[in-house]
């Protein structure tokens, strides 16, 4: 009876030891298959990094490539029409047709440098400030007929050049891509200061938007350039963007601290 009693004792405690080792192994097993994951995501995470910050660079360089190329193709091909008006003018005298026609290309050339100039910075950026910069960006779409755009920005509180200019950009951007890809012909913007954060809220009425799950799968696409370019300029202001639908109007929430 007493070998049986310390068998089964025996027995229990080979069990417990099975059982604890058993614990153990699958503990360090599975805190192994959390370090991999954690490594793997840290390697997808750093690749994401590289490609938005890629993204960013390309199209930088895109637009330095498009400016270049326009004062190549276009500024520079006027101005030397000019020159060659200047010199039919200097035999035919300053009242000839050859020298009225030069002050017509050198007034021409002046308005697309101011173009190329708007485009690099916007000048009523620079001189009012970010509400009535996109107050008159705005009404320029709604002149147009083609989308009709509320804008509410009384909240809208004085921001460094650097803070104007990307928000500027990040709308710029946005309406292009609700032009582009949504349908839409009705949008509204309005801008909210809650405590020391902004928020920008862009909505439109268009048949196709951005969701926070498309978000996700279309941020790391390679063509997904304008997207990318929103949320790198948002990283540098310390910023965060999200996206929500709502009775048929999309809805993209941008806050940024002040």
């Amino acid at each position: 009876m007493e070998v049986t009693n310390v068998s089964i004792v025996l027995l229990g405690a080979c069990a417990m030891l099975a059982l604890s080792t058993g614990i153990i192994l699958f503990v360090v097993q599975y805190q192994r298959k959390v370090i991999r994951h954690k490594q793997q995501l840290d390697v997808i995470n750093r690749q994401k990094e590289k490609e938005l910050t890629e993204a960013a660079i390309r199209a930088e360089e895109d637009e330095r490539m498009r400016i270049a190329a326009e004062l190549h193709d276009d500024v520079g091909a006027t101005l030397a029409s000019v020159r060659l008006y200047l010199r039919m003018a200097n035999k035919e005298g300053a009242g000839s047709e050859a020298f009225e026609q030069s002050q017509q290309l050198i007034d021409e050339t002046i308005g697309k440098i101011r173009s190329l100039s708007h485009r690099l910075q916007p000048a009523m950026l620079q001189r009012l400030g970010l509400q009535m910069a996109l107050q008159s960006f705005f009404d320029v779409f709604n002149k147009s007929g083609v989308i009709q755009i509320d804008f509410s920005g009384d909240e809208l509180p004085a921001l460094d050049e650097n803070k104007s200019l990307a928000l500027y950009r990040i709308m710029q951007e946005l309406m292009n891509n609700t032009l582009k890809h949504a349908g839409a012909d009705r949008a509204e913007v309005s801008a909210e200061r809650e405590g020391n954060k902004l928020e920008l809220r862009f909505s439109h009425n268009g048949q196709q938007g951005i969701t926070q799950e498309r978000f996700q799968e279309y941020i790391y696409k390679k063509d997904a350039t304008g997207l990318k370019n929103i949320v790198n300029r948002l990283k540098v202001l310390n910023g965060s963007i999200s996206f929500d639908k709502e009775d048929n109007w999309y809805h993209t929430i941008i806050h940024i601290p002040l």
